[in-house]
């Protein structure tokens, strides 16, 4: 980030000294009334801005794009250890171990969440994808949770609501990943299939 901040400044310094030259320079900007330097300026800024604001999004992204293997190659150990306990519990009948199983698997589930808002993100895109990635892995962690406690009818009826907001929040987090994945990985433009030079048959 220091470094983004670091481009930023150099930027706008030669901005800065690109508009003190135009200024000193009288020989070459005599003919050039005042608005017109003022409106180049202006535009050059916003050039800047715009450049600066594009490549914080690219940094964000990359930094959502390292977290998520990360995190990924932790939640896949976690999830296998997760179902080798959930088997031993049940082989030993057990039903305080797969309880011991759930809790741990949902301490490394929240230790993604932590390291998740730890995650410095400043653009609104990718603040989105954060985001979202956050409330699907609350929702998932509460579901584990709740799993074990569903015994009654309401509880049950409560659980597949949360269930059902889980495959919602799951299915909108999926669209923000195809619409930022089609921003910065686009799809190669297919090469357009000839049409056959052939006249059609008389009919």
């Amino acid at each position: 980030m220091n470094k983004l901040t670091k481009i930023t400044a150099t930027a706008l310094f030669t901005l800065f000294l690109t508009a003190c030259d135009k200024v000193a320079d009288k020989t070459a900007d005599a003919a050039k009334p005042e608005t017109t330097q003022q409106a180049e300026m202006a535009k050059a800024a916003e050039t800047v801005v715009a450049m600066n604001a594009e490549a914080q999004e690219k940094a964000d992204y990359e930094k959502l794009l390292a977290w998520n293997q990360a995190q990924g190659a932790v939640q896949a150990q976690s999830q296998q250890k997760l179902q080798q306990d959930l088997v031993a519990a049940i082989e030993a009948n057990d039903e305080n171990k797969a309880k011991a199983a759930v809790e741990e698997f949902n301490k490394s589930v929240q230790g993604s969440i932590a390291s998740l808002d730890a995650l410095d993100v400043k653009s609104d895109l990718i603040g989105n994808a954060k985001n979202k990635t956050k409330e699907v892995l609350t929702l998932a962690s509460e579901l584990l949770v709740a799993q074990a406690n569903v015994k009654t009818e309401e509880a049950q009826k409560a659980y597949a609501e949360k269930a059902m907001q889980l495959q919602v929040e799951i299915q909108s987090l999926a669209e923000l990943d195809a619409q930022i994945k089609a921003k910065f990985n686009p799809a190669p433009v297919q090469p357009a299939t000839e049409q056959p030079t052939q006249a059609p048959a008389a009919k």
